[in-house]
């Protein structure tokens, strides 16, 4: 028996609609990704910057470099160091050794940032004890530019801010990563910064991998049995390095 073809034919507000559904439930898919990940930074530090004296300068490297990491997932982010290599410096001096402290957390500190409710818990180690700083995520007042750039195949965008004592920050941030977060304490654009040049060239961070690997031991969040204030905190940097010049940078010889 032969059926008419247009028995056959689906109305075009079926087909329509079934297209739209298909389109709806891939938008749905890339919606339910989770916001999660881990960065690697490489930060390049100019110490020669904090070190006016030329006999002081001959003593160490003008460049430290040293690798970071940010890990997150959904509304926090954990920075903090990675374990560094346990072979002797040939470039340290015997004898005395000379303490820069810029301001930021120390290489073995850890920020823990809850970016919903503005809190950070901040681990560090002064004199040989551990201590946990409360205080809260206070962002840059960052002036975006329209500029961009590329950074592992990430489109990005450009923002600058001034800092303490005059020095500009410039940050080259994606929205690709919707997370308002960065190296060390640099947070509140609207994706995560993947470069940031800090006093044109004196502390440079630079992102080396992206994963969207994240281990859950990683996130973990400091105690807070025995937290201080950071005004505590800096009382204790005053007794120990003396006070911070007009930069907040803090020196010491052991």
């Amino acid at each position: 028996m032969n059926y008419p073809y247009k028995k056959w034919r689906l109305p075009m507000a079926f087909v329509m609609s079934g297209c739209l559904a298909a389109g709806f439930l891939s938008a749905v898919s890339v919606v339910a990704q989770p916001l999660q990940g881990t960065i690697v930074y490489t930060r390049t530090m100019d110490v020669w910057r904090h070190l006016p004296d030329e006999q002081m300068r001959a003593m160490i490297p003008q460049f430290q470099s040293g690798q970071f990491q940010l890990v997150y997932q959904d509304s926090i982010a954990v920075y903090k160091g990675m374990p560094k290599d346990d072979a002797p410096d040939p470039f340290a001096p015997s004898g005395s050794a000379m303490v820069i402290k810029l301001g930021g957390p120390g290489d073995e500190a850890v920020l823990y940032k809850n970016l919903s409710d503005r809190r950070l818990l901040e681990e560090t180690n002064l004199e040989d004890k551990k201590y946990v700083i409360r205080d809260s995520v206070r962002s840059q007042a960052w002036k975006l530019s329209p500029d961009t750039s590329t950074v592992l195949g990430h489109f990005c965008k450009k923002a600058t801010a001034v800092m303490r004592g005059g020095r500009k920050a410039v940050a080259w941030y994606s929205e690709d990563i919707p997370l308002a977060a960065g190296p060390d304490r640099f947070d509140g654009l609207p994706g995560v910064i993947l470069r940031l040049d800090v006093d044109s060239g004196a502390i440079v961070f630079v992102a080396t991998t992206i994963t969207a690997k994240v281990a859950s031991a990683d996130l973990r969040a400091p105690s807070e049995n025995k937290a201080i204030s950071r005004m505590e905190y800096e009382k204790k940097l005053d007794e120990i390095m003396g006070p911070a010049d007009s930069l907040g940078r803090r020196m010491i010889r052991r």
